[in-house]
């Protein structure tokens, strides 16, 4: 084997090696892994309710949820607030017009790495019948 070779396969050794340790404490912590509505979504009418479901259980200290002008509109949780879960619930309360919401949450997960994020959606007038 030339050196050239040698050299080529080394450094391909030392990227997979940094990829993989680069890789490691992001997969350690908890990630959003799915919402209700879900990221993007475009509904015809408001939801009932707002979920988030995650990866491994997430102590969920703060859930909002936010209009397009940034106001915070009135939710009301469901279940216990300092346990850590996998899924957190929460009904809309009040009327929601057309327009773009944003749900924040930020929480710890058992390691304690502290994090959050937000997910959108839209609502848009009903189609005329």
């Amino acid at each position: 084997m030339s050196d050239l070779s040698r050299r080529g396969f080394g450094l391909a050794g030392a990227v997979l090696a940094l990829g993989i340790a680069a890789a490691a404490p992001a997969a350690a912590h908890s990630g959003l892994h799915a919402s209700e509505p879900a990221d993007g979504a475009v509904l015809r009418a408001p939801p009932p309710a707002v979920a988030l479901a995650f990866m491994e259980p997430v102590r969920v200290t703060s859930l909002r949820l936010l209009d397009e002008a940034g106001r915070e509109r009135p939710l009301r949780r469901e279940g216990e607030r300092t346990a850590a879960t996998r899924e957190v619930r929460a009904a809309v309360q009040g009327a929601l017009p057309p327009g773009a919401y944003r749900v924040e949450w930020r929480g710890a997960s058992a390691d304690g790495h502290v994090g959050g994020g937000a997910v959108g959606f839209r609502i848009v007038e009903p189609a005329p019948r």
